[in-house]
């Protein structure tokens, strides 16, 4: 009896422990990402519309025109020879000018629901760009899109979600400089060997990627030699394949809301792996125990119940 209560009373600690623990996880991502838009919002005026921004060119930084019936950049805009940060998502815009070179200072560009087709090779020239998203644009020529990408040596992040990719062109290999890449919502299912040519990528989304061959696509995530986060959520996984346990520079890995029964037993061999997620699973109450056991506390788990 003594020894039961025991057990009872552990295991509601390293329940109560592990929400703890999920969501100051939570939180300081929270509080991370409110820091960082105080901060921008400090150093930038966000402007919302052309006009104000042309009463004062020199000082615009941001500038958003989304939900615009904006059918092309007007040619007011590449007055803004400071902008940094530009917003032309959910506009009607098919083509950007060749001029869009000229915003020699841009960081930041998001054009996720326009109806683009390509990106002109004047892009390439963007030197400061570091972020680019591209999601929701079914479309999108992806291989043009990827040769005028390569030519970005600044260029640290791409969003390709809902994009309706069925496989990445082998000139993905270009984007050398790359760290975040997130494929989700497509119809892709495997990745290009290329994708082991990227070096600097440390973070890859493949969320509601339902089509995605997990055994396959391993093979060559397993060689991308700095991957630390992986995203595989919500792609009906209902067996996770023992090799993962071969990424050894892998940090964070989320597996939550597939199919899976139970996990790999060699998962504690990931040494570096400091956090996973794996909350709405059908896996047994006896195996979420097991692995309470023998992963925590080296591994953060979030188990979600």
């Amino acid at each position: 009896m003594y020894k039961d209560s025991l057990r009872q009373s552990r295991m509601k600690k390293r329940k109560l422990k592990g929400l703890v623990v999920g969501y100051l996880l939570v939180l300081c991502t929270l509080l991370l990402l409110l820091t960082s838009l105080k901060s921008e919002a400090q150093v930038f005026k966000r402007y919302i519309n052309l006009q104000d921004a042309l009463k004062e060119p020199d000082r615009v930084q941001w500038l958003e025109l989304t939900s615009d019936s904006l059918i092309s950049i007007p040619d007011e805009l590449f007055r803004l020879k400071n902008l940094q940060y530009l917003d032309l998502s959910n506009t009607y815009i098919s083509n950007l000018s060749a001029r869009i070179s000229e915003l020699k200072q841009l960081r930041y560009i998001n054009l996720s629901g326009t109806r683009l087709q390509s990106l002109p090779k004047a892009f390439g020239s963007l030197d400061n760009l570091r972020t680019l998203q591209l999601s929701n644009l079914p479309s999108l020529n992806l291989e043009l899109t990827i040769e005028v990408l390569s030519e970005l040596k600044s260029l640290k992040v791409l969003d390709l979600k809902d994009d309706q990719i069925s496989a990445l062109p082998p000139s993905i290999k270009g984007l050398a400089h790359l760290e975040v890449l997130d494929l989700s919502g497509n119809p892709i299912r495997t990745i290009p060997t290329e994708l082991k040519l990227l070096n600097n990528l440390e973070v890859l989304y493949l969320n509601n990627d339902e089509n995605l061959n997990v055994e396959k696509s391993l093979d060559i995530l397993t060689d991308i030699v700095n991957l630390k986060e992986l995203h595989l959520e919500n792609d009906g996984i209902k067996i996770l394949p023992d090799k993962i346990t071969r990424m050894r520079s892998l940090e964070y890995l989320y597996l939550n809301n597939n199919r899976l029964e139970n996990l790999p037993t060699s998962l504690g061999k990931m040494r570096k792996l400091k956090y996973l997620d794996i909350h709405q699973n059908p896996i047994p109450n006896v195996f979420l125990e097991q692995y309470r056991d023998e992963l925590a506390p080296s591994i953060k788990i979030n188990l979600g119940n």
